[in-house]
């Protein structure tokens, strides 16, 4: 029996040896894998990181690119808006120039008739002056031959 004591204390003592290498090896390996682990999500987080810095790099020109369109379409409706107050502009001075001399030229009409006027009422008072004076003297011809006959 000693021999099987012997024998199976020594196959007990080689279990335990391998029980011990299976664990240091799992151990290992675990650690190993672990690492691996650990590895691949700091690849992953950095990979996510520079991914999300170029989605903002993106959003950033895309919201740049979107403001200059917008800064540019601004321009030519300023642009469009200044070229219509301009031609508004340019017709109200054209119809103020129109309106000023049919004014003008209806003053001028008027100034021509009233002229007119002046003269022919003139020349009424005139004729009418000369008519008086003519009538004048003969009134005064028929008093001298009415006191000089009388």
């Amino acid at each position: 029996m000693p021999a099987e004591i012997r024998g199976s204390a020594s196959e007990e003592l080689r279990l335990r040896n391998y029980k011990t290498q299976l664990e240091q090896r799992n151990r290992m390996e675990v650690r190993e894998l672990e690492q691996e682990h650990s590895a691949e999500v700091q690849r992953v987080l950095d990979e996510q990181a520079l991914q999300l810095k170029e989605l903002k790099q993106a959003y950033d020109v895309q919201i740049s690119q979107e403001a200059e369109a917008l800064e540019e379409r601004l321009h030519r409706i300023r642009l469009q808006h200044d070229e219509r107050a301009g031609q508004e502009k340019s017709a109200s001075e054209t119809e103020l120039t129109r309106l000023k001399s049919a004014n003008q030229k209806r003053l001028d009409d008027y100034k021509k008739q009233s002229d007119a006027q002046l003269e022919s009422l003139r020349k009424q008072y005139q004729a009418s002056a000369g008519a008086l004076e003519s009538q004048t003297r003969k009134t005064a011809r028929k008093a001298e031959r009415e006191a000089s006959s009388v």
